[in-house]
């Protein structure tokens, strides 16, 4: 049984004003501690947008990455996957990186123009350099309590995937990220810990979601990404409106949510939401 739960936030839009050893970048990546009573489990969730960066924080916050047991890809965009490359000349041989096969897709965002924003290198380039990629569509059960939701559910009518394009067999398509996953952990007395990436499936999906496959109602924290820069009021509104329904003790957006929105979730939701930034380190 998960017994402690600790997050590093390693690699985020802005940095920690008490640590000024570690750089700010738009990206992310968390570094999550599972304790097991004599066990830990360490997990890096994301790599932040260049190795540069990931590697001078991780320094900066004394991890150790060559005792990674897995590392975690959202979903296939550049911000969360640019750092992998450095991690794997850090990081032990045979390291198993879990993602979804969409990842590797071509991906481009057409706002304010056409820029490619895929996964910075091949499948192939990471496994020569010590990657094991493990890849799979449905919730993979990571450590006791602790999974993946897999490909989330596009329910809630207000959350639209809008502004990115990618090719299949020569031709341009809409692309509606199909690879964004998110963590769901069970932290035993106080409820459901979600953590997400981007939310490009839109962070309340990400939450039903996590809920249905944990078989846990109370929603506790939610931390990561809310995909809401650039996200029109109404849908602001509409979010802050079901994480108060939702009623968790505990809100951390931060990366692609956006200061306006971060603002607006404060407002409704008080002293339980609070922005992220990297260097900080969240215990349960």
């Amino acid at each position: 049984m998960l017994q402690e739960l600790q997050l590093s936030i390693v690699v985020e839009n802005s940095a920690s004003l008490s640590n000024n050893s570690v750089w700010g970048q738009h990206g992310l990546s968390i570094f999550l501690e599972l304790g097991y009573g004599h066990e830990i489990v360490r997990l890096l969730w994301d790599t932040g947008a260049s190795s540069e960066v990931m590697l001078h924080n991780a320094y900066a916050m004394n991890i150790d990455l060559f005792d990674l047991d897995l590392i975690c890809l959202s979903h296939g965009h550049y911000d969360h996957s640019g750092g992998l490359m450095g991690i794997l000349n850090c990081a032990r041989p045979g390291l198993p990186v879990l993602v979804h096969p969409d990842a590797f897709c071509p991906k481009y965002k057409t706002r304010p123009d056409l820029k490619y924003i895929g996964i910075p290198f091949t499948r192939e380039q990471a496994q020569a350099a010590g990657a094991v990629m493990l890849e799979g569509r449905k919730p993979v059960e990571i450590a006791s309590g602790v999974m993946t939701t897999g490909e989330i559910p596009r329910i809630v009518p207000f959350e639209t995937v809008e502004g990115f394009r990618t090719v299949r067999d020569g031709k341009c398509y809409p692309d509606a990220i199909n690879d964004d996953q998110a963590l769901a952990i069970g932290l035993p007395g106080k409820g459901l810990v979600v953590v997400s990436g981007c939310a490009h499936s839109g962070i309340i999906n990400t939450i039903q979601h996590a809920k249905k496959i944990t078989g846990i109602d109370e929603l506790y924290a939610v931390i990561g990404g809310f995909h809401l820069m650039g996200a029109d009021e109404k849908r602001i509104e509409a979010t802050a409106e079901e994480l108060v329904e939702l009623d968790p003790k505990l809100v951390r957006p931060g990366h692609c949510t956006g200061s306006r929105a971060v603002c607006m979730l404060q407002r409704a939701l008080g002293q339980r939401c609070q922005p992220l930034s990297a260097g900080e380190i969240i215990q349960f």
